[in-house]
């Protein structure tokens, strides 16, 4: 089942302050013939609740396949595609192999 993605307002815009900040950019790439949507993340200066730290975080979303890109807008203005999520196991499984070169160490999300 399809649903709608809200894109970000501004790409790769750091949010935050001094020593800890928030970064998120939107990118593409083509697997079974289709364009699939990845949201990139990237979080700085994190603190955790046992009181350890960590410098650099990042990771990557796994949208979904696009049906429709940018095809509306929110009442923000933000454009808005529609995806279809990956649910298919055995897909997931080959999309993390073609990932992980590219994202070692990080954390790879299916929505």
């Amino acid at each position: 089942m399809t649903r709608d993605y809200v894109h970000l307002a501004r790409q790769g815009e750091e949010i935050g302050w001094e020593i800890r900040s928030y970064s998120a950019s939107e990118s593409t790439f083509e697997y079974d013939d289709r364009q699939v949507l990845l949201i990139e993340v990237e979080a700085g200066g994190c603190t955790f609740c046992d009181g350890s730290y960590a410098h650099n975080l990042t990771g990557a979303n796994v949208e979904g396949y696009i049906i429709k890109w940018k095809y509306r807008e929110d009442e923000n203005g933000l454009a808005i595609s529609e995806v279809d999520p990956i649910r298919d196991k055995t897909k997931r499984k080959e999309i993390l192999e073609i990932l992980k070169p590219r994202y070692a160490g990080s954390q790879i999300n299916f929505t």
